[in-house]
């Protein structure tokens, strides 16, 4: 039993391209890093409440990203897509408690998710023909 969840575990790794992988790790990070900026913020008192809502919802998504490449949905590029979009629109209001070193380092960490996530997707887009062109919706790539 143990070979064979050695060799599942071999075989996902090596299906990850580095491109997925660095994702994987910044997501992973990312969940971390904003679970706990939440409870800093709730921590700290109602004056950071919505930097602490919007800490709170970046992680989930960033975890929900993690469990789709995991699992290799066929959805994760549209959630990863979404996460995008909606890390653009948190980081103004991010940035008005950027003096909170627990702030700082989760905007940090959404910067590398952000640009991890769209090296992905520009991958993806790259590797597929894709039947309909679609508009990117105003989405800055990096």
């Amino acid at each position: 039993m143990a070979g064979q969840e050695a060799q599942s575990q071999q075989s996902f790794e090596n299906h990850l391209t580095n491109e997925l992988r660095i994702a994987l790790e910044d997501f992973t990070e990312l969940s971390h890093i904003a679970d706990w900026c939440a409870k800093m913020c709730a921590s700290e008192g109602p004056q950071l409440a919505t930097c602490a809502a919007i800490c709170r919802d970046i992680a989930e998504l960033a975890e929900f990203n993690e469990k789709l490449i995991a699992r290799d949905s066929m959805f994760g590029p549209e959630i990863a897509d979404t996460f995008v979009r909606i890390a653009e629109e948190s980081l103004p209001e991010l940035r008005q408690f950027q003096q909170h070193s627990h702030v700082a380092e989760t905007i940090a960490a959404i910067d590398r998710t952000m640009d991890s996530c769209l090296t992905l997707l520009e991958s993806i887009e790259g590797g597929q023909q894709m039947a309909t062109q679609q508009p990117s919706g105003g989405r800055t790539r990096r």
